[in-house]
């Protein structure tokens, strides 16, 4: 029996116009209706995750990839920033590369370049919708930049040299997966030993501490719930969401996961653009009862 579901959201909770139905939310109430504690897992930060709900629902948040967690009042719980030095060598990397890159800390997401975030954000919704022109996707996400919380800077320096900041995450965006981002996380991989870098969609490169992982996260969460492994189900369409969908008894990909997702899930559901997860929460819900 499903005890705790956790899920993604991009490309999985979200659905391809970045919103959460209503559909994903009435499912999300019945299965809290019936049990079953839903609990969001996202490279996102918890300031960045929580508006997209818009207080329909306010579950518990494992948030930059397990870098920290939240209860369902929102009080942290854990937190695994990266090392000084972790930090260091990693923008070593990101600039060899010459990448844009953001930094995520305890007290808020800075970028140093406005023009590239809004790029690279409007790079990724043409992705989600390849029907949708780059303008009209560059005049979408220059509406949404400015509902997100974030600190616009000359450069990092201060943040970087300030004890009082802890990184949480460092994010570089590149649209060449392949040519840049793909050699650069390699390289991150094997000079690094104590980070995890992974991908949350084809144009980034996320790096969090080695301890800050989803799967390690919602295994925590869950036991300090008295929620066995077995009990566990995590949904997820990324390499972010590879540890997790592992290490829960049920591991579920989304119909547009990557290969390497659907490889290491018992279950597939449909995409987030056909509400993938209200129904796989829904057919949960069933099998609860039956068992039950």
């Amino acid at each position: 029996m499903i005890k705790l579901i956790a899920s993604d959201m991009d490309g999985t909770l979200l659905n391809e116009k970045m919103e959460v139905s209503s559909r994903n939310i009435q499912a999300i109430k019945e299965a809290e209706k019936n049990g079953i504690e839903f609990l969001i897992a996202t490279g996102r930060g918890l300031s960045e995750a929580k508006p997209f709900l818009k207080n329909h629902v306010h579950p518990g948040f494992i948030t930059l990839n397990g870098a920290e967690v939240f209860d369902a009042k929102g009080d942290l719980i854990s937190s695994n920033p990266l090392s000084r030095e972790a930090q260091k060598q990693v923008i070593e990397v990101f600039n060899k590369y010459n990448v844009y890159f953001e930094v995520i800390t305890d007290k808020g997401i800075f970028s140093n370049d406005r023009e590239a975030r809004v790029t690279n954000l409007a790079n990724l919704l043409v992705k989600l919708n390849p029907g949708t022109s780059y303008k009209q996707a560059l005049k979408d996400t220059q509406e949404r930049v400015k509902m997100m919380p974030m600190n616009f800077v000359d450069n990092y320096d201060h943040i970087l040299d300030n004890d009082s900041y802890q990184i949480m995450k460092l994010i570089a965006f590149n649209e060449h997966q392949h040519r840049v981002l793909a050699p650069l996380k390699k390289e991150i991989t094997k000079k690094i030993k104590d980070v995890v870098p992974t991908s949350s969609s084809p144009n980034n490169v996320e790096v969090n501490s080695i301890d800050a992982q989803k799967g390690i996260a919602l295994l925590q969460y869950a036991e300090n719930k008295n929620i066995l492994p077995e009990e566990i189900m995590a949904i997820g369409d990324n390499l972010n969401d590879y540890s997790m969908i592992k290490d829960a008894g049920v591991g579920v990909a989304m119909a547009n996961a990557i290969p390497a997702i659907k490889e290491i899930a018992q279950i597939e559901t449909d995409s987030n653009s056909n509400d993938g997860v209200a129904q796989i929460i829904e057919k949960t819900i069933v099998e609860n009862q039956k068992q039950g």
